[in-house]
């Protein structure tokens, strides 16, 4: 079976200094589909992110998604390109309402940039009632409608990580960038966390590119699996294949 690929990498490489962080990965993420990196720590995973996002520049390689080369991009360019990213420390805005960090992430560049000087206050108040209502339904899809008018530094972590993946749904990125989405929660917001990822590919298109340690989310999300080791892929393949692999079982699992 032939899967179109929204992401590829082509002999990335990372340095900082002399030592290589990332060397010659080569990887593709299917279209629609939810494509997992996985490795032990220090294999290269978080830093692959920062050169897809545009926060890193890699030394070599190139990195294309859509058929677009956005290699060494900023990090601007590619989020309007449609690549959204979740951070693994979750980063909201604390001084914020919980709706308004949704807003911010829907202003169309050219009104965030000169909101107040450019818009004209008629169109002003009704883009922002549009905003404000697109905003609470994101809010009510991962479950914290009750929570809109609350400062978003008073959300637990777990409500912190729905808040930035509702203000990511409402960006309506078409691929998502997700690191640890499911680190340090309890048993029932995986479950949640896993709902939404699962949601968002299912029943409206996305495509999802997980880092994640915890093997039961994986194995419970994944369809494709990249697995690095020291800076490379040093395996892929279909979930069942690169899981029940000998030598990843070894390395990361140590089984």
């Amino acid at each position: 079976m032939i899967m179109s690929s929204s992401l590829i990498l082509n002999n990335v490489g990372k340095r900082f200094g002399d030592f290589w962080v990332l060397r010659n990965v080569r990887a593709s993420v299917p279209t629609g589909k939810i494509t997992a990196f996985i490795g032990p720590n220090g294999a290269g995973k978080t830093t692959l992110f920062h050169v897809i996002a545009g926060t890193l520049k890699p030394d070599e390689g190139k990195v294309t998604f859509r058929g677009t080369d956005i290699t060494g991009q900023p990090a601007f360019a590619i989020a309007r390109l449609g690549i959204g990213r979740q951070f693994q420390d979750v980063r909201v805005f604390g001084g914020l309402t919980v709706r308004d960090n949704v807003i911010v992430g829907m202003l169309p560049p050219s009104d965030r940039d000169a909101w107040q000087a450019w818009v004209p206050s008629h169109r002003r108040s009704a883009l922002m009632e549009t905003f404000r209502a697109e905003a609470a339904h994101w809010l009510e899809h991962v479950g914290l409608q009750d929570r809109m008018d609350q400062m978003a530094r008073d959300l637990s972590f777990g409500q912190q990580k729905l808040l930035a993946l509702a203000r990511l749904f409402a960006k309506r990125s078409d691929l998502l960038l997700l690191d640890e989405p499911t680190a340090g929660l309890s048993h029932s917001m995986i479950e949640q966390i896993t709902k939404l990822i699962r949601q968002a590919v299912t029943e409206r298109g996305l495509t999802v590119v997980l880092v994640e340690h915890n093997m039961n989310v994986v194995a419970d999300l994944a369809s494709w699996i990249h697995f690095m080791h020291e800076g490379r892929v040093a395996f892929s393949g279909e979930k069942d294949h690169v899981l029940g692999n000998r030598s990843v079982r070894e390395i990361y699992m140590g089984l």
